[in-house]
């Protein structure tokens, strides 16, 4: 983001990112516990932004990498059925998120998807374009969050996957485990560089808290 703080707390539509992110699972009845994972610097200041739209959210510290951090969290939650989201997607709508869970309730792990319309070519060392197999074409999609497991399936999953991976289905894969996907929404964007800002600044004016 090339900014002096962490992403989540750079203001959009006024409040926090964070903000945004941690509401919208509020607002989903099914959602019995709510586990917030942060660095431990960052405690006390993101308890305290959140405090006034999730006062009953928990804080677990985080680890170094992804895979620690989603491990800290799924240990300290205590359903059944647990989704991970990015921080950094502020903008879930109640409908994705009860696709994912009805999903991941009947199919032990669920992932929303987007596809992928541009077309993608393989990049040589030198940074020469190389022509796309057929074969896979139309065959890529996007992977966004939240991502919904039964937990004890993504905890020994996680436990046992390799620290570098880079989403949480990553891990049931490498497992050999299925995943079920649901369609995922073009708004569920993950804020990533300072170009995303004014998308995010234009959904949170349709969505007033």
């Amino acid at each position: 983001m090339r900014a002096e703080i962490n992403k989540i707390l750079i203001p959009i539509g006024g409040r926090a990112l964070i903000c945004w992110t941690v509401e919208a699972f509020t607002q989903v009845d099914e959602i019995d516990d709510l586990v917030v994972v942060v660095q431990a610097s960052e405690m006390a200041a993101i308890k305290r932004i959140i405090q006034p739209v999730a006062p009953h959210a928990r804080l677990v510290e985080g680890g170094l990498t992804r895979r620690d951090s989603a491990l800290a969290g799924v240990r300290a939650a205590t359903g059944n059925v647990v989704l991970i989201h990015d921080g950094a997607r502020p903008f879930p709508m109640k409908t994705l998120i009860l696709r994912v869970i009805a999903k991941a309730r009947k199919e032990r792990a669920a992932i929303p998807i987007l596809p992928v319309t541009d077309l993608l070519h393989h990049l040589t060392p030198a940074g020469d374009a190389v022509l796309t197999p057929p074969h896979l074409d139309g065959s890529w999609v996007r992977a966004q969050t939240p991502q919904g497991f039964h937990r004890a399936l993504i905890l020994r999953c996680l436990e046992d996957a390799p620290p570098e991976i880079r989403d949480d289905a990553s891990a049931l894969l490498l497992a050999g485990q299925s995943v079920a996907t649901v369609a995922g929404e073009h708004s569920n964007m993950k804020i990533t560089d300072p170009e995303d800002l004014p998308m995010g600044e234009a959904i949170a004016a349709m969505r007033e808290p």
